[in-house]
C-alpha cells in the first residue's frame, strides 16, 4: 500500500510542477500595416518564455505558416503578404495562444492586365490584352489613351466597359482609332472582378506611321479662360492651300463632343474663343482639321476650366 501511495504522489507532484512553469497567455495583440505586404504584430507579457512563436492566416484559408521570435522581443514583422488580403495573426508562448488580432493589407489583390500594341497605322493601332485569372464574377475592363507630346490627361477609349469571362485568363484586343500621324501615344488598362479594381497597367507606348505633311496633326494648347469664356490656341503643319477646322466641345473626355464652330484658313495656327459658358466649370475641347468634307487630322483633348 505504501509503494502505490507514494507512485501516486509522485505523478501528482510532476503534474503541479508542468502547471507552474507555464507562461501566461500573450496579451494585447494588436496590429499595424505598415505596406502593401507587410503587417507589424506587437503583444505583451509579463514574463519572458524561451521563445515566442506568431502565426498568420488568411481570413478562411485555415492554413497558419509560424515563425518563431526571442522571448524578449514584443514584436515581429510579417512581410511578403499578399496585397489587399485579410489576414488574422496569434502570438503563443509556450502552449498557449492569444486571442486572434485582424489585419487587412492595403493595395489591390487583383493583378493589373498585360498591354501589348500591335498593327499600327498611320491614325489607328490595335492593343492585345491579357487579364488575370479571376472566378465568380465577370471582369470589367477600362482602357485609357493620352498622347505623349503635350501635358493631356488620360481620357477613355470605351464607351462601354468590357463584360469578360468569368473563369480563367481572357486574351482578347481593341482599336485605337482617328489618332494622330507620326504621333507617340500611352495606353493603359485596367480590371474589375468581385468588386475588386486592380492597379493601372504599366504605359505602353506606341508611335503612329506616317508623316505630318502626309497627314497632318493638330494640337491644342488652352491659352486663357475668363468666368464664361475661354480661348485655346491651335497649331498644325497641314500645307492645303485651305483648311477647314471643326471645334468640338464637352463636358467630360467620356462624354460625346459637340460641334462648336466650324472655321476656314490658310494659317498653320490660330486662337479659338468660345463663350456663354458657366463659371468654375470644366470644359473639353478637340479640333479637327478637314479637307474636301474629308476629315483627316484629330487633336488630343484639351482641358479648360472657367474661373469662379
Amino acid at each position: 500500500m505504501t509503494a502505490k501511495s507514494s507512485a501516486k504522489t509522485a505523478t501528482l507532484a510532476v503534474a503541479e510542477g508542468a502547471s507552474a512553469l507555464r507562461v501566461e497567455v500573450p496579451a494585447d495583440v494588436s496590429t499595424e500595416v505598415l505596406s502593401d505586404t507587410s503587417v507589424r504584430v506587437s503583444w505583451s507579457s509579463i514574463q519572458d518564455p524561451m521563445a515566442f512563436v506568431v502565426a498568420w492566416s488568411v481570413v478562411g484559408s485555415g492554413s497558419w505558416p509560424e515563425t518563431s521570435v526571442a522571448g524578449n522581443a514584443r514584436s515581429l514583422v510579417a512581410a511578403g503578404l499578399r496585397p489587399g488580403t485579410q489576414y488574422v495573426f496569434r502570438v503563443q508562448a509556450q502552449s498557449e495562444w492569444s486571442p486572434e488580432a485582424g489585419a487587412e493589407t492595403t493595395g489591390s489583390a487583383l493583378e493589373a492586365p498585360t498591354l501589348a500594341v500591335v498593327g499600327i497605322l498611320d491614325r489607328n493601332a490595335a492593343v492585345n490584352v491579357l487579364t488575370p485569372a479571376a472566378a465568380g464574377q465577370a471582369r470589367v475592363v477600362e482602357a485609357q489613351v493620352k498622347d505623349t507630346r503635350t501635358d493631356s490627361p488620360w481620357y477613355s477609349i470605351c464607351d462601354v466597359p468590357w463584360n469578360l469571362p468569368t473563369m480563367g485568363l481572357y486574351d482578347g484586343s481593341f482599336g485605337l482609332k482617328g489618332l494622330s500621324t507620326g504621333a507617340t501615344f500611352a495606353v493603359r488598362a485596367r480590371v474589375t472582378a468581385n468588386d475588386v479594381t486592380s492597379e493601372w497597367s504599366a504605359e505602353t507606348r506606341f508611335t503612329t506611321t506616317g508623316t505630318k505633311g502626309a497627314k497632318p496633326s493638330v494640337s491644342v494648347v488652352a491659352d486663357s479662360a475668363t468666368y464664361n469664356s475661354v480661348r485655346l490656341a491651335w497649331r498644325t503643319s497641314a500645307k492645303a492651300p485651305v483648311r477647314i477646322f471643326r471645334w468640338f466641345r464637352s463636358t467630360s473626355p467620356g462624354s460625346p463632343f459637340l460641334p462648336q464652330q466650324v472655321a476656314y484658313s490658310t494659317e498653320l495656327s490660330g486662337v479659338f474663343e468660345d463663350s456663354g459658358l458657366t463659371s468654375g466649370t470644366d470644359y473639353w475641347y478637340t479640333v479637327e482639321w478637314a479637307r474636301d468634307s474629308r476629315t483627316v487630322s484629330v487633336s488630343n483633348p484639351a482641358s479648360v476650366r472657367t474661373r469662379g
